[in-house]
């Protein structure tokens, strides 16, 4: 019995040798070298069990490779580089026990600039007629309330000042003359679907005011050939068409550096119009700007386009 209780300290004894803590060490030079607090685990190579040596390198290989990213936030951060703050911060960037306080500056610091880009944000915005809106965002600002909030108030603000926008832009002050002749008119041009084409004749958006029942898909995916055919060889002639025939339907074309619209209507054709198709056109290639810039051919990415057909819809009504 003596001999076998013998013969398990050896065993034990055996193992504890057999850890290999080169590879630890390789670790500690390194972190060492590039300048980061390794002290606690230099003391825990030389005593520590192996599976405490083990689970604190890991820990540490972890928090410094936060660090790494923390250090890349610090100095992305838009603060004054003499600032003393910020240059105690910086001393603190090779110690892991000062994570959390690195943390913690960096979402200060970060909350302080995107406060200052929303106020900049807000105060670029054209506020007439909101500005009760605005004031209350600005008042937000000033007390430091959360960004995500204030973030999400201006972008409301900035919908609403678009919709007016688009609605005041299709506005028309008819004079009394027009108003007289209005009466007379039994028959307004009216659109009765739109097309938006990209000029690679990808098919962007088509919104109808026919019901679904009495629409045929088999003659809108022929004008749709019709519409590309035409302007494509406009396209290339350098010419510009704003009227096509097609089975008896009138179709006025107008296009913009990206897009261009197809509207079918009934009745009589303005100069007008054209003006109003251009000014949504116009409007959509802002909004849409780097999209069409680098364009992929993902109309996907092109959210809302509904709302430029809905404009158009609605000014021609006007002229009902």
């Amino acid at each position: 019995m003596a001999k076998k209780k013998t013969g398990t300290k050896s065993k034990r004894s055996s193992s504890k040798k057999e850890f290999d803590t080169s590879e630890y060490s390789e670790k500690l030079f390194d972190w060492l070298s590039d300048g980061y607090e390794v002290s606690e685990l230099t003391a825990l190579i030389k005593s520590g069990t192996p599976t405490k040596i083990k689970k604190a390198f890991s820990q540490h290989g972890k928090t410094i490779k936060r660090l790494k990213e923390l250090e890349d936030e610090v100095h992305e951060l838009d603060v004054d580089e003499d600032d003393l703050k910020y240059q105690k911060i910086l001393t603190l960037l090779k110690n892991p026990s000062k994570v959390e306080l690195i943390e913690r500056y960096v979402e200060s610091m970060s909350d302080v600039s995107r406060i200052a880009d929303l106020k900049a944000e807000l105060s670029s915005l054209n506020i007439t007629g909101f500005e009760k809106e605005a004031k209350a965002i600005l008042s937000r600002i000033s007390n430091g309330d959360d960004p995500d909030d204030i973030e999400n108030n201006i972008k409301i603000l900035k919908k609403r000042i678009k919709e007016k926008f688009f609605e005041s832009s299709f506005a028309m002050e008819l004079t009394p003359e027009q108003e007289k002749e209005r009466g007379v008119i039994k028959h307004a041009p009216l659109a009765e679907t739109i097309f938006f084409i990209h000029r690679d004749g990808t098919l962007l958006s088509v919104k109808s005011k026919i019901p679904p029942e009495d629409l045929s898909k088999k003659l809108l995916s022929r004008m749709v050939m019709a519409i590309r055919e035409q302007m494509n060889r406009a396209y290339n002639e350098g010419e510009h068409v704003h009227m096509l025939a097609y089975e008896g339907h009138s179709i006025i074309l107008e296009d913009s550096n990206h897009v261009y619209a197809a509207v079918v209507i009934n009745g009589e054709v303005k100069p007008i119009m054209y003006k109003i198709i251009l000014k949504a056109l116009q409007i959509m290639e802002r909004k849409y700007a780097s999209n069409f810039d680098n364009w992929t051919g993902d109309r996907k990415k092109l959210t809302e386009l509904e709302k430029y057909s809905t404009a158009i819809f609605q000014a021609f009504e006007k002229l009902n």
